[in-house]
């Protein structure tokens, strides 16, 4: 739900340039937290994870036009640093199948990993509060998936005068779909493209569907990470 799915040429220029000279900063500075020998030695655990991640974003839940990111689980296993390059080489991977445009690749980089870092800090904060595996998981999930949903949110309204310049420019044409806004009476009657996009309308339809969807992720985050706990505990590294 908090990856954007546009296509090349529709964000502004400076808006996703931007994202990618943030995301190379954020990826350089976490990557000299990195030693060579841990990144070398969990090399194929973040390989296993990004494969996970790009599976689960894969599978769309028709209904609610969700998919499970698996983020939060990735970050508690590959730690902040780690998650952060699992999120880029997924982005790219996605982008390559057409799941969004190529110039989102970066801005889609630093909303998943709010996902993946922020769920890996709430979830050891949960657990030392409440020393319980599947309740700390569960709510690193859903706080964390709120967060970059706003994010999302606030990266699409930026964009909101470069989308009504466009629809502006393609009136007419039927080129542009965003037909959820304000625009001249008899508009709609005639098929023609509004010139104002209702970013209002958009957040009140986004934030519903994923407070659905980041319950379902929760659940089944907390699934995998029992499963896991049971399997391969040190793996968590939870201490008990």
């Amino acid at each position: 739900m908090s990856h954007i799915h546009l296509p090349d040429g529709i964000l502004p220029v400076w808006l996703w340039v931007s994202g990618y000279v943030v995301a190379i900063l954020v990826g350089t500075i976490l990557l000299r937290f990195i030693r060579k020998d841990d990144l070398t030695r969990r090399l194929p655990l973040l390989g296993m994870m990004a494969a996970a991640m790009v599976l689960g974003a894969s599978v769309e839940i028709i209904p609610i036009a969700y998919h499970v990111n698996l983020t939060v689980i990735s970050g508690v296993l590959l730690g902040p640093c780690l998650i952060f390059l699992a999120t880029f080489v997924v982005n790219a991977i996605l982008a390559l199948f057409g799941h969004g445009g190529i110039t989102v690749i970066g801005l889609n980089t630093l909303i998943l990993s709010i996902e993946g870092i922020l769920g890996s800090l709430l979830f050891w904060l949960f657990w030392r509060v409440l020393k319980r595996l599947t309740p700390a998981i569960f709510l690193a999930t859903f706080f964390s998936l709120f967060a970059s949903t706003l994010a999302m949110i606030g990266v699409v309204g930026l964009g909101t005068s470069h989308y009504e310049e466009m629809i502006h420019q393609e009136r007419g044409k039927g080129i542009i779909g965003f037909e959820f806004g304000k625009g001249e009476e008899g508009d709609q009657e005639k098929g023609i493209p509004e010139k104002e996009v209702n970013l209002k309308r958009f957040i009140n339809i986004v934030l519903p569907l994923g407070f659905i969807g980041w319950i379902l992720e929760g659940i089944i985050t907390a699934l995998i990470a029992r499963y896991i706990q049971r399997m391969r505990p040190d793996s968590l590294r939870l201490g008990t």
